[in-house]
Protein backbone atom coordinates (compact mmCIF):
# COMPACT_ATOMS: atom_id res chain seq x y z
CA UNK A 1 0.00 0.00 0.00
CA UNK A 2 2.69 2.59 0.70
CA UNK A 3 4.90 1.93 -2.90
CA UNK A 4 1.27 2.70 -4.18
CA UNK A 5 0.68 5.91 -2.22
CA UNK A 6 4.46 6.65 -2.67
CA UNK A 7 4.34 6.22 -6.60
CA UNK A 8 6.51 3.62 -6.81
CA UNK A 9 3.96 1.15 -7.50
CA UNK A 10 1.01 1.34 -9.56
CA UNK A 11 -2.42 0.52 -8.17
CA UNK A 12 -4.47 -2.93 -9.03
CA UNK A 13 -7.25 -1.11 -10.39
CA UNK A 14 -8.58 2.43 -9.73
CA UNK A 15 -5.92 5.61 -9.42
CA UNK A 16 -4.75 7.19 -6.58
CA UNK A 17 -4.25 10.92 -6.03
CA UNK A 18 -1.29 11.86 -4.05
CA UNK A 19 -0.27 15.33 -3.30
CA UNK A 20 2.86 16.67 -4.88
CA UNK A 21 5.27 16.90 -1.91
CA UNK A 22 6.15 13.47 -0.59
CA UNK A 23 8.03 12.16 2.05
CA UNK A 24 8.76 8.62 1.89
CA UNK A 25 10.79 6.83 4.22
CA UNK A 26 10.69 2.86 3.12
CA UNK A 27 11.91 0.16 5.37
CA UNK A 28 14.67 -0.67 3.37
CA UNK A 29 17.72 1.37 2.54
CA UNK A 30 18.96 0.94 -0.68
CA UNK A 31 22.45 2.37 -1.72
CA UNK A 32 23.32 4.09 -5.01
CA UNK A 33 26.95 4.60 -4.27
CA UNK A 34 28.82 3.31 -1.53
CA UNK A 35 31.72 5.00 -1.99
CA UNK A 36 29.80 8.45 -1.84
CA UNK A 37 30.59 10.24 1.60
CA UNK A 38 27.18 10.56 4.16
CA UNK A 39 27.56 14.36 3.14
CA UNK A 40 27.13 13.68 -0.21
CA UNK A 41 24.60 11.04 -0.09
CA UNK A 42 22.55 13.40 2.16
CA UNK A 43 22.72 16.47 -0.43
CA UNK A 44 22.00 14.22 -3.81
CA UNK A 45 19.63 16.27 -5.60
CA UNK A 46 19.81 19.17 -3.94
CA UNK A 47 21.54 22.71 -5.61
CA UNK A 48 25.39 23.70 -5.09
CA UNK A 49 28.12 20.86 -3.51
CA UNK A 50 27.63 18.77 -0.91
CA UNK A 51 30.08 21.03 1.79
CA UNK A 52 27.29 23.45 1.22
CA UNK A 53 24.66 21.68 3.15
CA UNK A 54 26.61 20.50 6.36
CA UNK A 55 24.70 22.43 8.88
CA UNK A 56 21.27 21.35 7.58
CA UNK A 57 23.18 17.72 8.28
CA UNK A 58 24.41 18.30 11.61
CA UNK A 59 21.20 20.63 12.70
CA UNK A 60 18.94 17.39 12.64
CA UNK A 61 21.12 15.81 15.92
CA UNK A 62 21.56 12.72 13.51
CA UNK A 63 25.22 12.86 13.29
CA UNK A 64 28.73 14.10 14.72
CA UNK A 65 30.89 15.76 11.97
CA UNK A 66 33.39 13.37 11.97
CA UNK A 67 30.58 11.24 10.13
CA UNK A 68 30.40 13.05 7.47
CA UNK A 69 33.09 11.78 5.33
CA UNK A 70 32.30 8.37 5.73
CA UNK A 71 31.58 6.42 2.89
CA UNK A 72 28.17 5.54 3.27
CA UNK A 73 29.10 1.79 2.10
CA UNK A 74 30.60 1.88 5.38
CA UNK A 75 27.83 2.74 7.55
CA UNK A 76 26.18 0.78 10.32
CA UNK A 77 22.29 -0.28 9.72
CA UNK A 78 21.14 2.20 12.32
CA UNK A 79 23.40 5.18 10.72
CA UNK A 80 21.43 5.09 7.44
CA UNK A 81 18.44 4.53 8.97
CA UNK A 82 18.95 8.25 10.38
CA UNK A 83 20.61 9.35 6.99
CA UNK A 84 17.13 8.36 4.93
CA UNK A 85 15.50 10.02 8.14
CA UNK A 86 17.98 13.42 7.15
CA UNK A 87 16.95 13.55 3.43
CA UNK A 88 12.95 12.90 4.84
CA UNK A 89 13.11 15.95 6.93
CA UNK A 90 15.12 18.19 4.78
CA UNK A 91 12.26 18.75 1.93
CA UNK A 92 9.42 19.83 3.18
CA UNK A 93 6.45 17.36 2.75
CA UNK A 94 2.27 17.97 2.66
CA UNK A 95 2.60 13.59 3.40
CA UNK A 96 4.96 11.19 5.29
CA UNK A 97 5.01 8.16 4.51
CA UNK A 98 6.66 6.18 6.75
CA UNK A 99 7.49 1.83 6.52
CA UNK A 100 8.79 1.20 10.09
CA UNK A 101 10.14 4.20 11.03
CA UNK A 102 11.37 3.12 14.46
CA UNK A 103 13.95 0.13 13.08
CA UNK A 104 17.04 0.33 14.14
CA UNK A 105 16.59 3.66 16.16
CA UNK A 106 18.14 3.91 19.42
CA UNK A 107 15.23 4.39 21.93
CA UNK A 108 15.99 8.48 22.58
CA UNK A 109 16.11 8.55 19.10
CA UNK A 110 12.65 7.08 18.80
CA UNK A 111 11.20 9.32 21.46
CA UNK A 112 12.49 12.43 19.17
CA UNK A 113 10.71 10.68 16.28
CA UNK A 114 7.81 10.24 18.07
CA UNK A 115 7.96 14.38 19.72
CA UNK A 116 8.18 15.59 15.77
CA UNK A 117 5.40 13.67 14.31
CA UNK A 118 3.28 14.40 17.45
CA UNK A 119 3.76 18.12 15.91
CA UNK A 120 3.57 17.18 12.37
CA UNK A 121 0.88 19.45 10.53
CA UNK A 122 0.52 17.23 7.65
CA UNK A 123 -1.15 13.89 6.17
CA UNK A 124 0.59 10.90 7.96
CA UNK A 125 0.93 7.17 7.22
CA UNK A 126 3.09 4.88 8.95
CA UNK A 127 3.50 1.35 9.35
CA UNK A 128 4.68 -0.12 12.38
CA UNK A 129 5.07 -3.00 14.16
CA UNK A 130 6.59 -1.55 17.09
CA UNK A 131 4.40 -2.07 20.10
CA UNK A 132 5.69 0.38 22.12
CA UNK A 133 5.16 3.14 19.28
CA UNK A 134 1.98 2.06 18.26
CA UNK A 135 0.90 2.70 21.54
CA UNK A 136 1.77 6.26 21.86
CA UNK A 137 0.50 6.97 18.89
CA UNK A 138 -2.00 9.69 18.68
CA UNK A 139 -3.43 10.01 15.12
CA UNK A 140 -6.38 7.81 13.85
CA UNK A 141 -5.32 4.07 13.55
CA UNK A 142 -6.08 1.64 11.20
CA UNK A 143 -5.01 -1.82 10.40
CA UNK A 144 -5.62 -4.23 7.28
CA UNK A 145 -7.27 -7.33 7.47
CA UNK A 146 -7.95 -9.65 4.84
CA UNK A 147 -6.53 -6.65 2.59
CA UNK A 148 -8.80 -4.50 3.86
CA UNK A 149 -8.37 -1.44 5.95
CA UNK A 150 -10.68 -1.79 9.21
CA UNK A 151 -11.24 1.01 12.43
Amino acid sequence: MLCVLAGDLAPDQGECKRPERIGWLPQETEIADRQQSLLAAFAAGLPGVPEEHWGSLLGFGLFRPSALSTAVGDLSTGQLRRLALARLLRDPADLLLLDEPTNHLSPALVEDLEEALAHYQGALVVVSHDRMFAQRFTGRRMHMEGGRFVE
